[in-house]
């Protein structure tokens, strides 16, 4: 994808314009990212607990608590596997 002439037109917004820009692709980011839910079941993309299936127990903006059999981990969503 040719990225040159938008990063031409950014380079000529203002800071709050960037500000709001910067919001606006976040929450297009959140619209694409797949809805985690508390009690869903879910794997997570690292060796501590490759292979386990674990619960969502807490969402957060960015990250998630997932239990693992007592254990709770918080993980980025960006490493979290629906199962």
């Amino acid at each position: 994808m040719n990225f040159t002439k938008t990063t031409e037109g950014l380079h000529k917004l203002s800071l709050q314009e960037l500000n709001e820009f910067k919001g606006l692709v976040e929450q297009m980011i959140q619209l694409k990212q797949p809805g985690f839910r508390v009690g869903m079941k879910v794997g997570v993309d690292h060796k501590k607990v490759m292979g386990m299936i674990g619960e969502i127990i807490k969402v957060n903006n960015k990250k998630c608590k997932v239990n693992f059999d007592g254990q709770t981990f918080v993980v980025p969503k960006s490493m979290i596997i629906i199962k």
